[in-house]
């Protein structure tokens, strides 16, 4: 049986430019993606994402929509993921307050250098659909490499 992952993440801009965090968990390459995370049990989405938002980059959800659904079968890890995105507005000063401490840096990136960053197609593809106004509400990734 695959395990089932529920997760939550922020598309936050200023300006051209797109909020990332570089994510490192014990043992692997740090790797930079949206920021977000594992909803926890009993959480809704919309508290997952301000929880997530303010851990893994000390700002807070003003307001948020949703942007678009991925669901992944990730073969490596025996897992299966529901990630829904979200367009956010947020407000303070970044900062990283990350209990897991998976999160090593946060940082503004110009929309164009995206794919210097994000180096999975199967997260970049919808993010620069999304970007560019030609969203799908749902990708299916059935066999995503991560």
């Amino acid at each position: 049986m695959r395990t089932l992952y529920r997760i939550v993440v922020g598309i936050i801009r200023q300006q051209n430019q797109l909020l990332l965090v570089q994510n490192q968990a014990e043992g692997t390459e740090a790797v930079w993606s949206l920021p977000g995370g594992v909803i926890e049990a009993g959480e809704t989405l919309a508290d997952a994402l301000k929880r997530e938002m303010a851990e893994e980059t000390g700002l807070s959800v003003e307001t948020f929509e949703l942007a678009y659904l991925t669901e992944n079968f990730i073969e490596q890890f025996n897992a299966h993921s529901l990630v829904t995105y979200f367009d956010c507005s947020v407000t303070g000063e970044l900062s990283l307050n990350d209990p897991d401490r998976e999160v090593v840096a946060c940082q503004w990136v110009p929309i164009e250098q995206l794919e210097d960053y994000i180096l999975n197609r199967d997260v970049l593809e919808p993010l620069e659909d999304y970007l560019n106004e030609t969203s799908k509400s749902y990708y299916l990734y059935e066999q995503m490499i991560w």
